[in-house]
């Protein structure tokens, strides 16, 4: 206690001489970026959180000595040869330290770096027009036009975000509408995120569902990695010059360009706790390959000592047009981890005439995995009758990291007579009692889900799920399987997919799907020739054949030429282009089957207006940079593909993942004749929903 009275005393007494200032850092020969650093008598203040994410060694970080303002003492540094110069005319530390006292993975972000990026505002756009030339009776000739907007402003730490769709529709009807607004920011000091609009709750307890009003919950995308039981590193292999995404939820969370050969992904960490993750390298030919990733990590579970919470106040929000009530709701949830590797967890929902409870425990159980039971109760009042039901809950993930395996189960009961409902079934409940319908959820006994990915090599996967749901009643139930394989043979692209399911007394469908892609080379560009047949077991089979490549210098023109047989059926063939470009990406297809021929096009990209003026781009995701490289046209970047700086030196990076390193790198390998870089990479740690603004040295 007297020690901390002191620190608080001295650091009042004695305040830091370059407050407000940030100092550029040059770490081991390589550009860290700019931080906001605090310097005593001169010396610059180099605490743990600090050496900690330069990736310094635990062993010497519990060894070395840190003084009443935790900062790294001048004779620990000169003990351990951390060696370090300033130069207060340029703002400018340099640092050396010997190779074997630092780790080659970082291990969480000192908060100091968090950026929040430029005051801006911009647009995500995309234009759809479809036109149908009918053939058959019934058919309306006309065209369809689309206008989907995102707009955003960033003022500070505050993000605004709406996005509205305009429609036209061939008979002539006009309509607009707003599908979503939200206000939001990260409260970096709880590591928690407020958002007030519309929004979605978490799954992690209660049923995620859609809703208008206010949050505020932890966001563990911002806790540094030794608080994350795993970040993944994720091994592959480009052919040539290749975009790699990562996807989780079917959104795209993560971007990179790769040289040829093999590469590997150390900065990436999943937004969401749950979640699969889809890897997709995109070759400069316009080849795709895709593969699952090993992850799993138990959605509630924390480490010892730590809090995850959320609590949601507003009123329920349906789909457009589904007629349903809005009724007013409330939750709260709170996971604890009371011990080690143990976490207690706990939940209440409350809307009018219904309360819905969650209790639950689980653990981290070592070489078995991670694994939780819960129970959920819920109490309402439905058409003048007071109903009550539960539904226990026992979850269990494994990852394997050496043989990339990835394990994920679960399994729900429901007990005889159970009444339980969820508030969005107890909504919809009621629209379907007013037509004299009723759900079958009380038929509910048992039901199971099960997934396993495998990763057999760098280029091979194998994914398959299950899920069962088991009723009282003597019917089947519903049972849906799906298996997909994807595998590389001497540069031929081979896949597999099937799927089965049933649902009730209804006949069973079973679908499985091959396609072989094979590579050849036209005039120096690569094609791919590949063959696709569908075999359905309730329709006609489907056999048909497709050549796809790109073309021009830099391979940014994409086509496609596709044909296929329908047995007992139509032909049909299809034909595209797409061009991707600095501003965005424009793509048009053409289709015949039958006597119906339709013709589409789309264009979308980005404008982004701040106080330097005006930037166009590819689509931007919810966190980007604008990356400036003054009077150099025509510069490349491995973070964005296919594009280069525009006539100022402009260029905009579509992807980079909030509170972590994101290095924007130069594709030395291709600049412009006559162009030299004397730094070629910069560092940024965006928080969430950024525009982070880089600017390299003329």
């Amino acid at each position: 206690m007297l020690r901390f009275a002191l620190s608080i005393l001295l650091l009042l007494l004695l305040p830091p001489c370059a407050a407000g200032d940030k100092t550029w850092i040059v770490f081991n020969n390589t550009f860290k970026g700019s931080i906001a650093l605090d310097f005593y008598g001169g010396d610059p203040c180099l605490t743990r959180p600090l050496l900690e994410e330069w990736g310094v060694r635990p062993f010497i970080l519990d060894r070395v000595k840190y003084d009443l303002r935790q900062c790294l003492t001048k004779a620990s540094a000169d003990e351990y040869v951390l060696q370090f110069w300033y130069r207060p005319d340029a703002r400018l530390l340099t640092l050396l330290f010997p190779e074997d006292a630092i780790n080659p993975q970082q291990n969480g972000v000192s908060t100091s770096r968090w950026d929040e990026g430029i005051n801006a505002l911009f647009f995500n756009y995309r234009v759809d027009v479809d036109k149908q030339n009918a053939r058959a009776s019934g058919d309306i000739d006309g065209t369809d036009a689309l206008l989907a907007l995102e707009s955003g402003v960033n003022l500070g730490a505050w993000r605004l975000r709406q996005r509205n769709t305009v429609q036209r529709e061939r008979s002539g009807l006009r309509r607009s509408y707003r599908d979503s607004t939200s206000l939001w920011r990260s409260i970096t000091p709880l590591r928690s995120r407020l958002n007030l609009g519309d929004e979605y709750t978490s799954s992690n307890m209660f049923d995620s569902m859609a809703y208008s009003g206010v949050s505020l919950a932890s966001s563990e995308a911002m806790f540094p990695d030794s608080w994350r039981p795993y970040t993944p590193v994720i091994n592959g292999y480009a052919r040539g010059e290749a975009e790699v995404t990562i996807h989780q939820s079917g959104e795209r969370v993560y971007r990179i360009h790769v040289p040829p050969g093999p590469f590997t992904i150390r900065d990436f960490n999943p937004p969401d706790a749950q979640g699969n993750l889809e890897l997709v390298v995109q070759e400069s030919d316009g080849t795709e390959r895709s593969r699952w990733l090993p992850y799993s990590l138990m959605p509630n579970l924390v480490q010892h000592g730590l809090f995850s919470y959320e609590l949601v106040a507003g009123h329920y929000r349906p789909a457009r047009n589904a007629g349903l009530d809005k009724p007013r709701f409330w939750q709260g949830a709170l996971s604890w981890g009371i011990a080690p590797r143990t976490t207690t967890f706990g939940g209440l929902q409350q809307s009018e005439d219904y309360v819905n409870t969650v209790l639950g425990l689980g653990g981290n159980l070592g070489l078995l995995g991670a694994a939780s039971l819960d129970v959920r109760t819920a109490q309402y009042r439905q058409q003048g009758q007071s109903l009550r039901g539960s539904v226990w809950r026992l979850r269990h993930a494994k990852a394997f990291f050496q043989t990339e395996t990835s394990v994920n189960a679960q399994l729900l009961w429901y007990p005889r007579g159970s009444q339980f409902r969820s508030l969005e079934e107890k909504n919809s409940r009621e629209a379907m009692l007013a037509l004299d319908w009723d759900d079958d959820v009380t038929d509910r006994a048992l039901e199971t889900r099960l997934e396993l990915t495998q990763n057999m090599s760098e280029d091979s996967s194998l994914s398959l799920s299950w899920r069962r749901m088991q009723m009282r009643r003597e019917t089947p139930g519903t049972t849906g399987v799906e298996m997909s394989l994807s595998a590389n043979w001497q540069d031929i692209d081979i896949s597999l997919y099937g799927s089965y399911d049933r649902y009730g007394t209804q006949p069973a469908e079973s679908v499985m799907g091959v396609n072989v892609s094979v590579p050849f080379s036209i005039g120096g560009q690569i094609s791919n020739i590949g063959w696709r047949s569908d075999l359905v077991s309730r329709e006609h089979n489907t056999h048909g054949m497709n050549l796809y490549g790109s073309a021009l210098e830099d391979n940014s023109l994409r086509y496609d030429l596709t044909a296929a047989h329908t047995e007992h059926g139509s032909d049909s063939t299809t034909a595209s282009l797409g061009y991707q470009y600095n501003a965005g990406e424009l793509n048009v297809s053409s289709h015949r089957v039958g006597r119906q021929r339709t013709a589409h096009a789309d264009a979308s990209g980005s404008v982004l207006l701040f106080s330097g003026g005006m930037v166009l781009g590819q689509t931007l995701g919810s966190t980007a940079a604008l990356v400036q490289v003054p009077d150099k046209p025509d510069v490349p970047l491995y973070n964005q593909f296919g594009s280069t700086t525009n006539a100022r030196g402009d260029i905009m990076v579509s992807y980079l993942t909030p509170w972590r390193v994101n290095r924007i790198t130069v594709d030395t390998s291709a600049l412009p004749e006559g162009v030299k870089m004397d730094v070629d990479e910069l560092e940024t740690v965006p928080t969430e929903g950024a525009i982070i603004q880089m600017r390299f040295p003329k």
